[in-house]
C-alpha cells in the first residue's frame, strides 16, 4: 500500500502546513505535539502506510494512531506520534509535500533541530527557505543556514520537493542537544511558529510537557524492543 493522506479533499486552500519529525533533540516532535495540545487542534485526517508502527495508545480525547493530521483555523499540522519505518520515511516526506502542493496550501513551515555543536554566533536558530518563500524580516529575523552545513532526512526531502514545485516553504532549525530531548530548542521553534502564524501560545509549561513526552518515548522504545525480540504480545 502506498503512503496515503486520508483527509477531506479541497479543504486546505491557503492553509499553512506545519510538520516536524523525530530528529535532533526531538525538537520537531516536541514542538508539534505541544502546539497541537495547546491549541486543542482537531484531528481531521490520517496518514496511512504499509509499515505503520504496530502501536496505538489512548489520550483523554480517545485513541491515538501513529500518524495523524490536525487543524486549528488555517493551520494544518502533520503529527507523527512514532518515527516512521526507515523504508517509508522518504516516501512519507515526498507524499506530504505533494499533498500540500496538490491541495493548494499557502505555505509550509518545517520544524527540526540543528546540532548545537555547529552554533556560531548569538542566534538561537537558522532557517532554510525555498526560493519561493520570501521571509518577512519583521517576523522571521533568523539567518540562513551557513554554506557547507546540510539538512538531512525527511525535512531535506520535503524542502527538495517544495523547491522543485516552486512552493513557499521554510525549515526552522533551532540549535539543539543531539544527545537527548531538548525542550529549550522546541520552545524556540514554538515561539517562531507563534510569531509567524499570529498564535497566542505560551511556552512556560513546555519543559514539564517535554519531560512527560521523554518518559513516554522511553517506554515506547522498551516496548518496541521487546516486540522485536518476540517478548511482547
Amino acid at each position: 500500500m502506498p503512503v496515503r493522506f486520508e483527509a477531506p479533499k479541497g479543504k486546505f486552500k491557503n492553509c499553512t502546513l506545519l510538520a516536524g519529525f523525530h530528529g535532533i533533540g526531538e525538537t520537531g516532535y516536541i514542538a508539534i505535539s505541544y502546539i497541537v495540545n495547546t491549541l486543542k487542534a482537531k484531528r481531521v485526517g490520517f496518514i496511512r502506510t504499509s509499515n505503520s508502527p504496530a502501536f496505538v495508545t489512548t489520550t483523554r480525547n480517545g485513541l491515538l494512531t501513529p500518524f495523524e493530521i490536525y487543524r486549528k483555523g488555517n493551520l494544518v499540522i502533520a503529527k507523527l506520534e512514532f518515527p516512521p519505518h526507515r523504508n517509508e520515511e522518504a516516501e512519507i516526506a515526498r507524499t506530504m509535500a505533494a499533498w500540500a502542493i496538490e491541495e493548494r496550501f499557502h505555505e509550509s513551515l518545517l520544524l527540526g533541530g540543528l546540532d548545537v555543536g555547529f552554533r556560531n554566533g548569538r542566534h538561537e536558530s537558522r532557517i532554510v527557505p525555498t526560493r519561493a518563500y520570501v521571509p518577512d524580516p519583521k517576523k522571521l529575523d533568523i539567518p540562513l543556514l551557513e554554506q557547507g552545513l546540510y539538512v538531512y532526512g525527511p525535512l531535506a526531502i520535503m524542502l527538495g520537493e517544495f523547491e522543485v514545485g516552486n512552493f513557499p516553504a521554510v525549515a526552522i532549525l533551532p540549535y539543539a542537544d543531539s544527545t537527548r530531548s531538548d525542550p529549550r530548542a522546541a520552545s524556540i521553534a514554538v515561539r517562531t511558529v507563534a510569531r509567524l502564524c499570529k498564535l497566542n501560545i505560551s511556552v512556560s509549561d513546555l519543559e514539564n510537557y517535554a519531560k512527560v513526552i521523554e518518559a513516554d518515548l522511553d517506554q515506547r522504545t522498551k516496548i518496541a524492543t521487546k516486540s522485536v525480540q518476540g517478548l511482547y504480545v
